[in-house]
C-alpha cells in the first residue's frame, strides 16, 4: 500500500517518439501574406538541410474553421525524421533539435 501511496496524484504516460518535430516560429503581427510565404520558403530550406530530416510541411495562418485561431504570423511546421539508425553518429534529437534552432535565425522571426 505504501507505493501506491507515494504514486498518488501522478499518471503514468511513457515518452512518445513519433520521429517528428512540430516547429513553430512567429513573425510580426502586421506581416504580409507574400512575406509569410518567403520566409516559409527559407525556413523549409534550411530545414532541409539536415541530414537527419527526410520530409518538411510548412503552414502560416489559419485554416477556415472554428477550431483553429491561428494568426498569420504564426508558422506551424511539422518535420519528419529518418529513422534513427540513419542519423549521424552520436547524434540525439536534441542535438538535431538544437542544430535546427541555430540554424534557423530569420530576421523578423522568433523560433518556438
Amino acid at each position: 500500500g505504501g507505493i501506491m501511496m507515494t504514486k498518488l496524484g501522478s499518471e503514468f504516460m511513457p515518452p512518445l517518439d513519433e520521429g517528428s518535430l512540430l516547429f513553430m516560429p512567429v513573425t510580426l503581427p502586421d506581416v504580409s501574406n507574400s512575406e509569410t510565404k518567403r520566409i516559409l520558403q527559407v525556413q523549409d530550406k534550411i530545414i532541409r538541410s539536415v541530414p537527419e530530416v527526410v520530409h518538411v510541411l510548412g503552414k502560416a495562418g489559419r485554416a477556415n474553421t472554428a477550431t483553429d485561431n491561428s494568426p498569420i504570423s504564426m508558422i506551424e511546421t511539422i518535420i519528419l525524421l529518418k529513422p534513427q539508425n540513419e542519423w549521424r553518429k552520436g547524434i540525439t534529437k536534441n542535438d538535431i533539435i538544437n542544430e535546427l534552432n541555430a540554424k534557423i535565425q530569420i530576421p523578423g522571426t522568433t523560433n518556438g
